[in-house]
């Protein structure tokens, strides 16, 4: 008998993205799918538009359940905090989170199960995700997968690169994008931090990067199919401008290694790490120096993520010196390129950094 799968949609504010994500699961060729939609207080009707969703007649015998289940919290919780919710009401062997901007192909959920039942030590697994037709990138990488680099920073494996003619194989990766990622519950189970699968101090941003770094250390692989394709409208490498996303990206880096990192490998890698941090809030203070603030709440934070580190790292199973092998030398040119190019296009655009 196939096993189940648990797809939970995190929403806020997506009703412009909505009908084409849900439409695309109820598209899914594979038989098993047990739907959680799950909503962050929104304002924008999308939270009305679940519920429409949910109560039609034709869905109430397409998934395992008698019809999706809504979850609406009273607040914003964030992401992780709402999947965490989702992880716990749900009864799937395997776990789909999903983003509202993100378009499944029909063999996707299908796909992403062979990957992970073709190895008892897949954790998890990440298909080819392409940027959304619509904003005219149509057969362009977004994500095959996590990157993770010596200086701690981390990025979208093939991201850029053309879809059609780019990892075309079968890989193990470091980890996977969670905006449409498939994880073993067992998996969730074993690496799960006071009552957390994902850490709720990080909100949103790099949360599945921690969950991919804990993964490893438990012995878990994430297992890339090219064959599972999705699309995701992500607005691509230009600069974020909003305050709350810069401001959780710089803290939750800081806590990611935090929790997770040897020293050792932090002190041999010190000098990049330094020189990035030191550049990327450089640039910060220009362009959104609210964001900053994120350095005093990782000071307030410290005690609990020293706390988790304690935990995550006394059922270390994997050796530093073998994680590390992960981490690949950053190419510092073209990043600076990017980031010159993209603040150009900024400038240009007259934007800044907002609320």
């Amino acid at each position: 008998m196939m096993r189940p799968v648990s797809i939970i949609v995190i929403n806020f504010n997506g009703l412009v993205d909505l009908p084409a994500c849900l439409e695309s699961i109820r598209s899914q060729d594979y038989p098993r799918i047990e739907l959680l939609l799950i909503d962050n207080r929104s304002d924008d009707g999308s939270a009305e538009y679940m519920r429409e969703f949910a109560g039609r007649p034709e869905n109430r015998d397409l998934f395992v359940l008698d019809s999706p289940k809504v979850i609406e919290n009273e607040s914003n919780e964030g992401f992780s905090a709402a999947l965490n919710v989702g992880v716990g009401e749900s009864a799937g062997e395997f776990v789909m989170p999903l983003n509202t901007d993100v378009v499944l192909e029909p063999s996707f959920v299908s796909e992403m199960v062979r990957a992970l039942e073709s190895d008892e030590r897949a954790g998890s697994a990440s298909g080819k995700l392409l940027r959304f037709p619509p904003y005219g990138r149509d057969n362009i990488i977004d994500s095959a997968g996590h990157l993770v680099f010596r200086n701690r920073l981390a990025e979208n494996r093939g991201e850029g690169f053309p879809g059609g003619a780019s990892f075309l194989e079968p890989a193990e990766v470091f980890g996977t994008c969670g905006a449409a990622a498939l994880y073993r519950r067992e998996m969730l189970e074993d690496i799960e931090v006071d009552g957390e699968y994902f850490d709720e101090q990080f909100f949103a941003f790099w949360e599945d990067l921690d969950v991919d770094w804990r993964a490893r250390i438990r012995g878990w692989k994430c297992l890339y199919n090219p064959r599972a394709l999705a699309y995701h409208r992500r607005g691509g490498a230009g600069y974020r401008k909003s305050l709350l996303v810069e401001y959780h990206n710089l803290k939750n880096r800081c806590l990611l290694v935090i929790k997770n990192d040897a020293p050792r490998y932090f002190l041999r890698n010190l000098p990049g790490i330094a020189f990035t941090e030191l550049f990327k809030a450089g640039a910060l203070l220009v362009r959104c120096p609210r964001a900053l603030g994120a350095y005093i709440e990782v000071v307030r934070l410290l005690p609990v993520m020293l706390k988790k580190r304690r935990f995550i790292q006394g059922r270390r199973v994997v050796p530093a010196g073998e994680l590390e092998t992960w981490f690949e030398p950053f190419h510092y040119k073209r990043w600076f390129r990017r980031h010159l190019l993209n603040r150009g296009e900024m400038v240009a655009r007259g934007e800044r950094c907002v609320r």
